[in-house]
């Protein structure tokens, strides 16, 4: 299957790196100031919102469709909660020209 192989895992470590990229990037474009604990949480904003899916798509896989349905639901909702949070505290304190 595609996401046992080590192609899907190349394919998503690629992502993570363009999106590290972009979002430092786009951190810049916005004169925020990333701190090594800033960019901390949205790693780890990042691996919840990324495993939200993997946990759900194996639920899935093992024929628990319904419990798969309410772990990606609710792993949405906390992750949504945890982007605003986050999104809240870069804005709060950009950097000034």
């Amino acid at each position: 299957m595609f996401f046992d192989g080590n192609l899907f895992w190349f394919l998503m470590g690629l992502l993570f790196v363009v999106v590290a990229f972009g979002f430092k990037f786009f951190a810049e474009d916005r004169g925020w100031q990333l701190t090594w604990w800033k960019s901390g949480l949205g790693v780890i904003w990042y691996a919840i919102f990324a495993l939200t899916f993997y946990a759900a798509g194996t639920l899935m896989g093992e024929n628990e469709t319904n419990a798969g349905i309410k772990m990606l639901l609710f792993g949405l909702f906390v992750s949504v909660i945890l982007g605003v949070g986050l999104w809240r505290l870069l804005v709060l304190n950009p950097k000034k020209a």
